[in-house]
């Protein structure tokens, strides 16, 4: 089902509302008082002017969740490690009334482009945007001692057959994309505070991108916990609770993974 996220820091929820309803969309209420479905729509809904002045953007309901359950404050420094096209991003800047820092890292130059008109689109003031990859990024941060109070790693994933209907991947995409997603979150962790929190997502349905890569992570490291989230917060979508108090969204809601570390030393 089609969503879209008002953009708070713009309009508020109501209004946004009642301009999409003159129009002829039909939408109706989420978990979030600031996010609806999109029931019926007479046009696309990413080519009105109420989008075009960053007034909403749209996105699955489930990918509201990784922001939510991060929590960031205006007073924390947060990194976004994969940020691009920037939905999740610019949802953590809103939840931060713009305010505090979002160090916003895209490997990828042709996505990176997408970050950016977000960013700019949405009146995004308090995110750096840094065209690295992770990986090798991770050495500098390090070199300066910079650590976070929270971050999000959405990672790369093999996908999943609601998102993209022409989804075909083997095994062996699959099992690349766990090792790489245990490289990050490792990475991750590293340039997380003691005491801070780190958000793990993916789109993927695969339990090995998933549930075990967490296992992965609490064999070999022993500075972290893994933080319950409630699934009764996301009332309308297929969530159920997972390892450990991890979750997974399951169809027909876009599948999503999501689970919340604390580094504890």
């Amino acid at each position: 089902m089609q969503g879209i996220r008002v953009n708070t820091l713009k309009i508020s929820p109501d209004i946004l509302r009642e301009r999409l309803e003159n129009k002829g969309v039909v939408l109706e209420k989420t978990f979030l008082n600031y996010a609806f479905k999109v029931i019926k729509s007479p046009f696309s809904i990413g080519s009105t002017p109420e989008y075009l002045f960053g007034y909403y953007i749209p996105q699955s309901l489930s990918s509201l969740i990784p922001p939510v359950v991060l929590n960031p404050s205006k007073d924390d420094f947060v990194l976004d490690m994969c940020s691009a096209p920037g939905g999740k991003l610019t949802h953590i800047s809103q939840l931060m009334n713009n305010e505090g820092c979002v160090l916003a890292i895209e490997i990828s130059n042709k996505r990176i482009k997408a970050l950016k008109s977000n960013i700019n689109r949405m009146g995004i003031i308090n995110a750096i945007v840094v065209n690295k990859d992770m990986r090798i990024y991770k050495d500098y941060l390090i070199n300066k001692n910079i650590k976070f109070d929270k971050i999000l790693l959405d990672a790369p994933c093999s996908g999943n057959i609601v998102k993209d209907k022409n989804r075909c991947v083997d095994k062996k995409d699959i099992l690349y994309c766990s090792e790489r997603q245990k490289i990050l979150l490792n990475i991750g962790i590293d340039l997380l505070k003691v005491g801070g929190e780190l958000v793990y997502s993916t789109c993927s349905m695969e339990e090995e991108e998933n549930e075990d890569v967490i296992r992965y992570i609490l064999k070999v490291r022993d500075d972290i916990k893994i933080e319950k989230i409630n699934p009764n917060k996301f009332k309308g979508l297929n969530v159920k609770e997972s390892f450990k108090g991890t979750l997974r969204v399951l169809p027909p809601d876009e599948p999503f993974f999501i689970a919340k570390i604390k580094k504890i030393k």
